[in-house]
């Protein structure tokens, strides 16, 4: 008889595969489901995701085509694509009655069109308490159980004894958690650090130096608390894991898909073929890039560096870009 597991996952990409890694090496049941087929195949004969190689899922994990068994979960952990989590989460919430206490995504962007965050979108559609996961984490890292510390940021429906229980089911002795109250502003800090990382890594191809680049982290960290503070978002966790921590990572780990988008258009590729080259990888600073400039512009808030990527994706010579950033008026802190 299956027993009941203790998270279901929905999404079977490295970072679905990694966390679920990480808690079934605790001892917690983890149901993970996965699309397509093909990948859910190769997770059950070879134990090994084809994206994670040299780690095993451990025998607490079981890979699910079908999610039947994800639903019966009462901790549900959403491991999406930001784009596809509207229609893939109407989708599985009309194949069952079941819910769970609490759900936790680990998307990093905001929806195109709507400017909304994912928290927003999934709990009017679940009707449960949707929190989010995030932080300077590389997912081939947790997967090889390297020292690692994240935010889980819970809603303020979620009692305090709860989510310090919560808290402590989620974290091991190589996976830190810290326990926030600020979903929205580690979700806007989580998206908003993207493109921040397509500007680093266009410094970096056009081989501006450690200055620049350094001077890019700095004051784009000011753009993102520009944008962050005002619509809710609180100081300290701009300045901590899902803020500043997760910019430094994404703007200077080799490992991070969107610096290398950014790379790739500092070395003449089009957004294109940029993406193209990503095989199959998502770098979400690129949907996240218009939904930032929206967000800003019913504020009367300016966002320099958002705008030169934002230009650079509609194809502008990238050394022009940076020019125009240096070029501005001067200004004082």
């Amino acid at each position: 008889m299956i027993q009941r597991p203790d998270i279901g996952i929905f999404g079977a990409g490295v970072w679905g595969t990694a966390l679920a890694m990480t808690w079934a090496r605790q001892g917690a049941r983890v149901a993970l489901w996965g699309h397509p087929p093909a990948l859910v195949d190769t997770l059950l004969r070879t134990r090994r995701h084809p994206n994670l190689p040299g780690v095993e899922l451990p025998a607490g994990v079981r890979p699910l085509g079908d999610p039947a068994e994800a639903f019966a979960a009462p901790l549900w952990i959403g491991a999406l694509p930001t784009q596809v989590n509207p229609a893939v989460w109407a989708d599985l919430a009309g194949r069952t009655p079941l819910r769970p206490e609490l759900l936790v995504h680990v998307s990093k962007g905001i929806l195109q069109g709507s400017h909304r965050r994912v928290s927003e979108i999934l709990e009017p559609l679940l009707g449960v308490p949707v929190g989010v996961l995030s932080g300077p984490t590389f997912a081939d890292e947790v997967a090889r159980e390297l020292p690692t510390a994240i935010l889980l940021a819970l809603p303020a429906t979620v009692p305090d004894d709860r989510a310090q229980e919560f808290q402590a089911l989620l974290a091991t002795p190589h996976f830190r958690v810290y326990l926030s109250r600020d979903v929205l502003g580690v979700e806007l800090c989580g998206a908003f650090k993207n493109i921040l990382a397509i500007a680093a890594g266009l410094v970096e191809a056009l081989g501006l130096g450690n200055n620049a680049r350094a001077a890019l982290v700095t004051r784009g960290l000011a753009e993102m608390s520009r944008l962050v503070e005002p619509l809710g978002g609180r100081p300290e966790t701009l300045m901590g894991l899902a803020g500043l921590g997760d910019l430094i990572l994404t703007a200077t780990g080799a490992q991070s898909r969107n610096r290398r988008f950014g790379a790739m258009l500092g070395q003449g590729l089009s957004p294109e073929q940029a993406e193209q080259a990503l095989d199959g990888q998502v770098a979400e600073g690129v949907f996240t890039c218009a939904a930032a400039l929206g967000m800003a512009a019913g504020h009367g808030l300016e966002l320099p560096i958002t705008q030169e990527v934002a230009r650079l994706l509609e194809g502008a010579d990238p050394r022009e870009s940076v020019k125009r950033l240096m070029q501005r008026s001067l200004k004082q802190v």
